[in-house]
């Protein structure tokens, strides 16, 4: 506990950021130059949208934005998540280990009290919204975990679907697409609706069911420093109607006992 305790308060806050930052940035132009240079059709599209989902976390870090180290840390935490499952199921690859430990890399870069003090706590949000210390753990809890959802949400709504899919199929992963986004963007604004987004998104995206596609020809169109890595995003996007709806779900759950009091309370007053 003693060792937890001095690990928890080590400073080095901008040195940090500034590392926490510079492995954001990587993702960043990796999958920007993989979408200059598609593996296939209809790529181009997911790849840019993660590129730029990856350079919100980047510039939310670098300018300490209240929201940007659980919006990183959820990035992060979804990366750790990917590879080692990857690695459990494919074996030991290099780069997806380094994927994995860039990853690792953010969220222990951002993790501790000295750095929950340079972004959670600023006074200036807490007192524009009236936020307690409960109020922001649920509030760090939720866009940590909805932001985690978002690479699988990206590839699962824009990657090439199967010909023979469904309009009810593409329209709940589209719909789903967009509550996801709009959720996370309402909850840090802190608008009510943007929970009952994130529910209802995690529900379509249940409804989806999954999208099955042929990953073969895509890995070998990469580029090889990208392959593995992009294997490893495909072991989400088979699996992210389950993962995505399961993130969601817990995204959720902090809130969820809060508007149960304020409807039983509604009610009775009623």
């Amino acid at each position: 506990m003693e060792l937890f305790k001095r690990l928890n308060e080590v400073g080095f806050e901008r040195s940090r950021r500034a590392v926490a930052a510079l492995a954001l940035s990587l993702f960043v132009f990796l999958y920007l130059l993989v979408s200059l240079n598609p593996p296939g059709e209809g790529w181009r599209l997911a790849f840019l949208a993660l590129s730029a989902c990856y350079g919100v976390a980047f510039m939310g870090v670098a300018a300490e934005w209240f929201w940007g180290r659980w919006f990183a840390s959820g990035l992060g935490w979804s990366g750790v998540m990917v590879a080692v499952a990857s690695l459990v199921m494919l074996g030991w690859t290099p780069v997806l280990a380094i994927y994995g430990a860039l990853h690792g890399l953010v969220v222990l870069a951002l993790a501790g009290t000295k750095m929950v003090e340079r972004f959670d706590l600023q006074a200036a949000w807490r007192e524009r919204y009236g936020m307690d210390e409960f109020g922001v753990d649920r509030l760090r809890k939720t866009v940590t975990r909805a932001s985690a959802s978002l690479p699988s949400v990206i590839l699962w709504a824009l990657a090439p679907k199967e010909p023979g899919q469904g309009m009810i199929v593409a329209g709940a992963i589209a719909l789903g697409s967009v509550l996801a986004l709009g959720g996370l963007g309402g909850v840090i604004r802190l608008r009510s609706w943007g929970v009952l987004a994130l529910a209802a998104s995690g529900a379509l995206f249940l409804l989806g069911g999954t999208n099955h596609l042929s990953c073969l020809h895509f890995l070998h169109g990469l580029p090889r420093f990208a392959r593995f890595p992009a294997a490893a995003e495909l072991f989400v996007f088979h699996l992210s109607p389950r993962l995505t709806t399961l993130m969601l779900a817990a995204a959720v759950a902090p809130f969820a006992g809060p508007v149960l009091r304020h409807l039983v309370a509604r009610r009775s007053n009623v």
